[in-house]
């Protein structure tokens, strides 16, 4: 079967699907050929994909997770292996800089941690998705594509947060600023089954349908003082806005796949009744969108990274506990989203 793997954006919040990984590909004995990624997500798919399909694919890809799981357990001591505080904070930013903090660790992790040579040899389907601050629009690199690993450093960079990378052609940031589950992609692909590992908490409504919103819910008292008495900044409305934006990519990103779903498996259920010039003029406008139903199932945490959903907290503490959920929402298909 033709797996198609979706990873999701949310920083630190990427551990979750650490775990999640663990139970799904070395415990469920899931392969995946398809890999798609944007932010942390396109990191931890990078990383998968240098999982070579030749010889024993799943094998291939369960020494991957294992080393994955690694790298977020041993290499991340917290915020400082991943990036850096820029001298000033809001007064830099203010002065012309491009970012509240610098990357260096990021980089020196990624040079590390991935090869170049081995995503462009290892035969899967991978890609990752930044936003062009020039043309506004979505774009997909796949390592064989110039400066790869530039852009992927690209697909993590929120704006303002993290820098944006500068290609000498192009400025681009985190792909999740448009697409922060690129499922279209997945699906273009011919994949047969799609997994979408989200990252941040979503509970189903009480009919299982997805929720309204995703945001968690503030106090008063936390937009009119904090606790050490101090007023409110720039920086806390920026953060809560690029968390209420994400959260609506978040679910129409996978309210969409699901119509598309819908739409096709009702067309396909009406060409079963169809004979002659109405069945082949069906048949060749359904072939003409280029879709088809896709199986998606959709995993995501259903506790809340920590008290605040940081997804700029790498704590060793709270990187251990998203990963011990991730596993745990993934072993019991009752807790997924979508099953």
């Amino acid at each position: 079967m033709k797996r198609a793997l979706v990873l999701g954006g949310g920083g630190a919040r990427g551990a979750f699907q650490v775990g999640m990984l663990e139970q799904l590909v070395c415990h469920g004995g899931l392969d995946f050929q398809v890999l798609r990624g944007v932010s942390v997500g396109a990191l931890n798919a990078a990383f998968l994909a240098q999982a070579s399909v030749r010889g024993n694919s799943l094998a291939n890809l369960q020494e991957k997770v294992r080393e994955l799981k690694r790298l977020w357990t041993e290499a991340i001591e917290g915020n400082h292996s991943v990036y850096g505080q820029r001298a000033g904070g809001l007064a830099a930013l203010a002065a012309g800089a491009d970012s509240l903090y610098t990357v260096e660790p990021l980089k020196a992790l990624i040079r590390a941690h991935l090869d170049l040579a081995a995503l462009r040899a290892s035969g899967r389907d991978f890609a990752v998705g930044t936003v062009s601050l020039v043309s506004g629009q979505y774009q997909e690199w796949t390592p064989q594509d110039a400066q790869f690993l530039d852009k992927l450093l690209a697909s993590t960079a929120i704006p303002v947060v993290f820098p944006y990378v500068d290609t000498g052609e192009d400025v681009v940031v985190d792909g999740g600023v448009r697409d922060i589950t690129p499922l279209g992609s997945a699906f273009a692909t011919g994949a047969e089954e799609i997994y979408v590992l989200l990252t941040s908490r979503i509970m189903p409504e009480a009919d299982g349908s997805l929720p309204r919103s995703t945001v968690p819910v503030h106090s008063y008292r936390q937009w009119s003082d904090n606790w050490l008495g101090t007023k409110v900044g720039a920086f806390d409305v920026l953060k809560r806005v690029v968390e209420i934006l994400t959260d609506e990519i978040y679910l129409g990103d996978i309210r969409g796949a699901l119509e598309w779903n819908r739409i096709l498996t009702a067309v396909q259920q009406a060409l079963a009744g169809l004979r002659g010039n109405r069945r082949r003029a069906l048949e060749q406008a359904l072939a003409a969108v280029g879709k088809r139903p896709v199986p998606v199932k959709v995993l995501a945490p259903r506790i809340w990274y920590g008290t605040d959903n940081s997804s700029t907290n790498f704590h060793p503490q709270l990187i251990a506990q998203a990963i011990a959920h991730g596993r745990e929402v993934a072993a019991n298909p009752h807790l997924w989203l979508l099953a």
